[in-house]
């Protein structure tokens, strides 16, 4: 496996609950790492949260991360290469102790050089919302940060082999570090999720880990199921740990 010697700044938030052993068995709790890699801590905070539910009581300890080298929002091809290198090097030093990751980030950067690092499961979420998306209508779409972001989704769902599923990308146009706090956030994910429903979208993902507090809303206003991919993405790593 590939090494990567110096270890980055990072900050965890560490699911407490969970640090018990189970009675029966003696065993610990499935440890998951949800791994932010960039370096807004109001995003970790939001994934932190909508995870909960999945860590059933302590059942599953999710654990997640700010990745402190990262650029506060993963917007180019170029921020997207720039936190390979670190986020390896967090998955190489957490390898023994955690049984799955999952990298938040709906870019999956570093996703194939990650699985090259660890003999644990690496999930990236968009591939894992949207294949969650698919067991739940016939064809997707994708509510997206900004319209320059547009060639790289594409190219990444073309290569999970998607894209013929895909009914199209609609941007809300804004930062993303301004998504999870802006005033008209939600307003510009309901014209982006209209636009895909008129385009024949029978499930929506949302295309960035900072639109998840939005999820409830999009779905009473649009009339579609929306997945929030972190928590899809979660979920699925504990079903494969799971599945031994």
């Amino acid at each position: 496996m590939t090494t990567f010697p110096e270890r980055p700044t990072m900050r965890t938030q560490r699911n407490r609950s969970a640090t018990h052993l189970f009675p029966k068995t003696g065993r610990m709790p499935v440890r998951i790492l949800l791994i932010n890699p960039n370096s807004s801590r109001v995003v970790t905070d939001l994934m932190d949260r909508n995870v909960e539910r999945l860590r059933a009581g302590g059942a599953h300890c999710i654990d997640c991360m700010t990745l402190d080298e990262g650029p506060p929002g993963i917007e180019t091809q170029f921020d997207i290469d720039s936190v390979v290198a670190p986020l390896c090097r967090v998955i190489a030093a957490e390898s023994d102790k955690t049984d799955a990751f999952v990298i938040g980030c709906f870019a999956d950067p570093g996703l194939y050089s990650a699985r090259e690092t660890t003999d644990k499961p690496v999930l990236g979420i968009c591939e894992a919302g949207i294949a969650t998306a698919l067991n739940m209508g016939e064809r997707f779409g994708v509510i997206s940060t900004a319209t320059q972001s547009r060639n790289a989704e594409l190219r990444l769902i073309r290569s999970y082999g998607y894209l013929h599923r895909c009914v199209g990308l609609e941007p809300i146009d804004m930062p993303v570090t301004s998504i999870p706090t802006a005033a008209d956030a939600e307003d510009r994910a309901v014209d982006a999720g209209a636009r895909l429903k008129r385009q024949g979208a029978d499930v929506l993902v949302l295309g960035c880990a900072g639109m998840a507090r939005y999820r409830h809303a999009l779905q009473a206003r649009l009339g579609l199921p929306v997945v929030d991919p972190s928590v899809a993405a979660v979920a699925m790593a504990i079903g494969i740990v799971a599945l031994g």
